[in-house]
C-alpha cells in the first residue's frame, strides 16, 4: 500500500511545481513523478555535498519517492519501469527524460554524496540497490542482529520440558510431523524463532502452548514480554493467554501465565510524546527474557531495527505472523523478507543439514495445517488460490457458486441488490438488539458476525459508499433513528486512537446499545465492556472498514468489496487479507478482470534483506 493517500498524492503531485528546480528533477515534477516532497529534500542534500549532476539529484529524489512507497531502497535500471504515476497511463512514465541506465548508475557510484555505508554520506549504494542512508543502517542492523541469534548453538530440552511439550503439542498429528511441536522447540533452544503461516493454522495457539510448557517447567519462570504493532492485536494475543491460563490444570502453570501482560511494540519499548528515542535501545535493553511479536507482517523496517536491537543477545525473539498479508504502512516487508523462501518448503526436518544452507533456516518454521475455516472448506481453497497466484483456480472456485463462497460481478445487476439487502439486514437486526435492554450479548455476536471490507475509504466500492448505502437503508427502516444523534443503538464505531486508561485500542469495534434509559457502548474484549459514550475518545462509525483496519480481526462473514482496477491498492495482498478475514462466508464484490488483476498483481517492495539473508 502507499504510504500516502491517494488525495495526498493528487495533492502534491504534478501541479504543485518546485520552484528552483530544474533540469530533470523539474521534468519529473512537472510530468507528475515526483513530488515536492520528494523533489525538496533532493536539492537540500545535492546543495549540502555540491552535487551538481542532475541524473544524481533525480536519483536522490527517486529514493526518497521510494520509502514513501514502502521500498527500502530502489534499483536505478528498473526505475523505468516499475513507476506508477496515479491516474496516468503508462505512456507518461515513458515520455519523461529518463538517463541512460549505465550513464546514470555510473554517475551516482561517482558522486560525493553516495557512499558504501561506512561513512556519513546521505545516499549508500549497495551492488544496484541505492539506499537512503538510514534505511540502509535499519536493513544491515537486522542483518546482523538477525545473523548473530541463528550462529548461536541451540540448548537441549531437558527430558522433562520434553515430555510436556510432547503432551501439549504432540510430535506427530494424524501421521505427520507436527509442525506446531517443531515451532515450539525451536523456540524453547534458539535465540531466534519464526513462526509463519496464514491464518487458523495455530501460530498463536503454539506460542501459548510453548508458554505453558515453560510456566510448568521453569523452576524460575522467565520475564516475558507479548507485544504487537497495534493495541488491538496485542489484546487478541492476551486473550490467547488469558483462555489457556483459565483451562490450565496446574495451578502453578495458572498462576504464572496469570501475570504475563501484552502491550504494543512502542509502549514495550518506551515510546512517549517529546523523546526524540525509545527508552529502550542496544544500549539500554528490554530485561526480558523471551520476547514475543504477534503480526509481524505489519511492522516496517525501522521499526523491526530498533525492537531487535532493543533485545538482549541472551534472550529469546519469537517472531510470529503471516507473510502473505498485507504489508505495513511504512517501508519494508520484513516478515515476509525473513521467511524467504521457507514459505514454499516446510521442511520439518533440520534443514541446516542441507549443504550451503544460510544459518536462518532452522529458526523459521511454517505452520500449514488449518484450523479455522470449516476445516479447508471453499474459503480456504479460494484463499490458497489467491495466495499461489492462480487466478484459474480462483475464479473457477467462484464460478461454482459452492457454499460459503459466492461472486457479486456488478454493483447494478440483481446479485448486487440481493447482497445489499442481506447486509441492511444484518445491520437491522444489530440495531433491533441494541434497542432491546438485556440484549448485549445478542449485539455484539451481531457485531461480529458480518463485515464489508474496502480497499478505500473514498469513491466507488469504498468505506464511505457503504456507510451512505446503510444508514440510507437503515432510515427507511426505522424512521428518525438518526435523528436521535450520534449515538443511534446498533451504530458500529471503531477506536482510532490506543487509550490505556480504558484499554481501549486503535482498531477496537464496539456497538452503541441503549440500556434502560442510559446509552452504552459495548466491546467484547474476552467478555463485555460497557462504556458511557462520553468517555470515548477518537473513534469512527464502521458500517464498512478498510482492509487494512480489519487485519487482526475475524468474522462470520465478510463483504470483500474491490477497488477500481486502475486503483494501485487492488493486489494479492489485498485480496487475500480480506478473504482470510472470514471463517464461514466471504462473497467478492467485483468484476473477473479486477479479481484476475488483483491476484497476478503482487506487491514488490525494494528491499535487500531477503537476499542478504537468504543469499
Amino acid at each position: 500500500m502507499m504510504v500516502a493517500s491517494g488525495r495526498l498524492e493528487a495533492a502534491i503531485a504534478g501541479p504543485q511545481a518546485v520552484a528552483g528546480a530544474s533540469g530533470l528533477l523539474a521534468a519529473f515534477n512537472e510530468g507528475g513523478a515526483l513530488s515536492p516532497l520528494e523533489v525538496h529534500p533532493a536539492m537540500v542534500i545535492s546543495r549540502l555535498w555540491d552535487e551538481s549532476d542532475q541524473a544524481v539529484m533525480l536519483a536522490a529524489a527517486l529514493a526518497v519517492r521510494g520509502t514513501r512507497f514502502g521500498h527500502v531502497c530502489i534499483r536505478l535500471d528498473t526505475q523505468r519501469e516499475a513507476m506508477v504515476i496515479e491516474g496516468q497511463p503508462p505512456e507518461v512514465v515513458e515520455a519523461l527524460p529518463w538517463p541512460d541506465p549505465e550513464e546514470w548508475m555510473a554517475a551516482v557510484s561517482g558522486s560525493a554524496m553516495v557512499g558504501d555505508g561506512r561513512g556519513e554520506e546521505p545516499l549508500v549504494l549497495d551492488g544496484d540497490r541505492l539506499y537512503l542512508e538510514r534505511y540502509f543502517r535499519h536493513e544491515e542492523r537486522v542483518v546482523n542482529l538477525v545473523g548473530t541469534r541463528t550462529a548461536v548453538p541451540r540448548a537441549t530440552l531437558s527430558p522433562e520440558s520434553r515430555t510436556v511439550l510432547d503432551e501439549l503439542l504432540p510430535p506427530v498429528w494424524e501421521g505427520r510431523p507436527n509442525l506446531q511441536h517443531v515451532a515450539a522447540v525451536s523456540a524453547l533452544t534458539g535465540r531466534l524463532t519464526v513462526v509463519a503461516g496464514g491464518p487458523g493454522t495455530g501460530k498463536t495457539y503454539t506460542v501459548a502452548r510453548m508458554l505453558a510448557a515453560l510456566a510448568r517447567t521453569s523452576a524460575n519462570f522467565p520475564r516475558v514480554a507479548l507485544c504487537a504493532p497495534t493495541g488491538k492485536a496485542a489484546a487478541r494475543l492476551g486473550e490467547v493467554i488469558e483462555a489457556l491460563a483459565a483451562e490450565a490444570e496446574h495451578p502453578i502453570v495458572r498462576e504464572r501465565l496469570e501475570t504475563l501482560q501484552t502491550g504494543t511494540i512502542h509502549r514495550l519499548l518506551g515510546w512517549a510524546w517529546g523523546r526524540a528515542r525509545f527508552a529502550h535501545h542496544e544500549r539500554n535493553r528490554l530485561p526480558h527474557d523471551i520476547v514475543v511479536v504477534d503480526e509481524m507482517s505489519m511492522v516496517s523496517l525501522p521499526l523491526a531495527a530498533k525492537l531487535i536491537a532493543a533485545v538482549r543477545a541472551d534472550a529469546t525473539l519469537v517472531l510470529v505472523g503471516d507473510p502473505y498479508q498485507l504489508e505495513s504502512i511504512e517501508a519494508g516487508t520484513v516478515l515476509a523478507d525473513i521467511v524467504g523462501p521457507a514459505a514454499r518448503s516446510p521442511d520439518p526436518a533440520p534443514r541446516s543439514s542441507i549443504p550451503d544452507a544460510p544459518a536462518i533456516t532452522d529458526s523459521v518454521v511454517v505452520l500449514e495445517r488449518v484450523h479455522r475455516f470449516e476445516e479447508q472448506g471453499p474459503i480456504a481453497d479460494f484463499a490458497d488460490a489467491v495466495r499461489d497466484a492462480d487466478p484459474d483456480r480462483a475464479m473457477d472456485l467462484l464460478d461454482r457458486g459452492v457454499d460459503g463462497l459466492h461472486w457479486v460481478r456488478d454493483r447494478t445487476e440483481a446479485g448486487f441488490r440481493g447482497l445489499r439487502d442481506r447486509v441492511t439486514e444484518h445491520r437491522a437486526g444489530l440495531v433491533r438488539a441494541a434497542s432491546q435492554p438485556g440484549s448485549e450479548e445478542e449485539a455484539l455476536a451481531r457485531l461480529n458476525g458480518m463485515a464489508v471490507l474496502c480497499a478505500n475509504r473514498d469513491g466507488p466500492g469504498s468505506v464511505e459508499q457503504w456507510r451512505r448505502d446503510i444508514e440510507g437503508a437503515l432510515d427507511e427502516r426505522f424512521p428518525g433513528l438518526r435523528y436521535r444523534g450520534e449515538w443511534y443503538p446498533g451504530r458500529p464505531l471503531m477506536i482510532t486512537k490506543n487509550d490505556y486508561n480504558l484499554g481501549l485500542y486503535n482498531g477496537d469495534i464496539g456497538v452503541v446499545v441503549r440500556t434502560g434509559q442510559d446509552t452504552s457502548v459495548l466491546f467484547d474484549r474476552g467478555g463485555v465492556r460497557s462504556f458511557p459514550p462520553g468517555y470515548l475518545g477518537e473513534h469512527t462509525t464502521v458500517h464498512a472498514l478498510t482492509i487494512h483496519k480489519s487485519q487482526g480481526s475475524q468474522f462470520d462473514e465478510v463483504v470483500v468489496s474491490l477497488p477500481l482496477e486502475s486503483s494501485r491498492l487492488l493486489t494479492r495482498e489485498l485480496l487475500y487479507t480480506a478473504v482470510t478475514r472470514a471463517s464461514r462466508r466471504v462473497t467478492v464484490v467485483g468484476p473477473e478482470s479486477a479479481i484476475r488483476l488483483g491476484i497476478e498483481r503482487s506487491v514488490q517492495r525494494a528491499s535487500g534483506l531477503r537476499s542478504r539473508l537468504w543469499g
